[in-house]
């Protein structure tokens, strides 16, 4: 039975390139790709025989390690895989798409047996690009029609926010996190506040990634606080735990108290928001891993059958801490 490493040889290339040729990447010259299905011809090699053999081996890429919700869900799924006799092969894609789709082309070249995505953009064509690995993709805590995934509903989260901060009297809101259509966490979190008639003001608003740079947020942070040193919101809420600390941190650098003069709420529930005694939005990883796992089980049964499967949503969590107070 030839391998991809015998192609690659016959061919001269890597087996990195030879992936890319049998996935349709458009990273490869026509010149190469015509040596690689020359080799694919010459060799009679059938890509069905490779699907069959099985590696036990899973790819899992994360967005950024140093975020304790990702290493906390990254040691489940290592968990997850071992009670199901698997391994895990591990990538940091550091935010960066050209980096994830080097690593799920290096999950090609180990000839895993699929791959766990949490995925740094959730553009449609990105995602449809990804689809076409052939291999089973599972994405994690976010969500999609395109691939399989079990995510959180983000939307339902941001609600959640919303509903209990107006609850307890904040009305003046700001927000720190990605701003776009994409966005399930602030399209939530804002239907709640203009259904109440307290709409969030853009400047109150600071659009970053999920790891903003300190600076940056410093500047947004000092906007939020007039001439005489006093808030102009009484509460903040934030993308995830790790962005909420940093808001914390910069709040305490201007000499204003948390809760006392502005709520810092996070999401994910992490180590961090419960190191720091933070209310937070919980995600049930736990139930992700697992749920994600049957998911990868079927779809390696199922492969032949190219099923498309809905996605999995489950319910956020509210958990109260001490970083937020009644206004």
């Amino acid at each position: 039975m030839e391998t991809v490493q015998d192609i690659a040889n016959f061919a001269g290339v890597s087996t990195a390139t030879v992936s890319r040729v049998l996935n349709k990447s458009e990273a490869v010259s026509p010149e190469t790709v015509a040596k690689v299905n020359e080799a694919i011809k010459e060799l009679k090699y059938e890509r069905k025989a490779l699907k069959r053999k099985r590696t036990d081996l899973f790819g899992i890429i994360v967005p950024d390690i140093t975020n304790p919700f990702f290493a906390e869900l990254l040691d489940v799924i290592e968990r997850e895989a071992f009670f199901h006799g698997r391994c895990v092969l591990f990538f940091n894609s550091r935010h960066n798409t050209k980096q994830e789709k080097l690593y799920l082309n290096e999950c090609l070249n180990h000839e895993v047996d699929g791959v766990f995505l949490i995925p740094t953009c959730m553009d449609e064509a990105y995602l449809n690009e990804i689809k076409k690995y052939k291999f089973p993709t599972i994405m994690l805590t976010r969500s999609t029609e395109i691939i399989p995934s079990v995510s959180v509903d983000h939307a339902e989260g941001g609600k959640l926010v919303a509903e209990h901060l107006i609850s307890i009297g904040h009305t003046k809101i700001g927000y720190v996190g990605p701003i776009n259509h994409q966005e399930d966490k602030l399209t939530g979190f804002s239907s709640v506040l203009e259904e109440k008639k307290e709409p969030i003001r853009r400047e109150f608003m600071f659009d970053c990634c999920a790891s903003p740079e300190k600076s940056e947020l410093k500047q947004f942070i000092q906007s939020l606080v007039d001439k005489d040193g006093q808030p102009k919101v009484s509460a903040i809420n934030c993308t995830n735990d790790v962005t909420a600390e940093k808001v914390q941190n910069i709040l305490y650098s201007l000499n204003i108290n948390v809760p006392e003069q502005i709520a810092v709420i996070g999401f994910d529930n992490s180590l961090t928001a419960k190191t720091l005694d933070m209310t937070s939005i919980s995600q049930p990883m736990r139930e992700i891993a697992h749920l994600g796992f049957e998911q990868m089980l079927e779809c390696i049964k199922e492969a032949e059958k190219q099923k498309t499967y809905p996605p999995k949503v489950l319910l956020p969590r509210l958990v109260l801490r001490n970083s937020v107070l009644k206004h």
